[in-house]
């Protein structure tokens, strides 16, 4: 495998993100693109994460297709929703009125 060369600014931005990142999926990915630059394998990067050796795959080439774009999460589309927009107004409602939030 060739070895992930990173910019400075890159590698400066990533330790933030791996660090300051809200979300914990973001953070992994920064610091696994991260140890990829300092030339761990994706094995090894695989097994200090405790993820398939495919996500280390996937996530060195989002990076390389999109940059720190491709660190990001995808939609998720889940289950569809149980109530109606009107359900959900009334019981936003019923909330309030009974001093609580929704």
């Amino acid at each position: 495998m060739k070895h992930l060369e990173l910019s400075e600014d890159e590698r400066r931005t990533l330790r933030e993100m791996g660090v300051f990142h809200p979300h914990a999926r973001t953070r992994m990915r920064a610091q696994g693109i991260l140890r990829l630059s300092q030339g761990l394998t994706l094995q090894k990067t695989a097994d200090e994460f405790g993820v398939h050796l495919n996500s280390v795959e996937q996530w060195r080439q989002r990076w390389n297709k999109l940059g720190l774009a491709g660190l990001y999460e995808g939609r998720h589309t889940g289950r569809p929703r149980k109530w109606t927009p009107q359900q959900q107004q009334a019981l936003g409602a019923l909330a309030h009125s009974e001093g609580g939030s929704v």
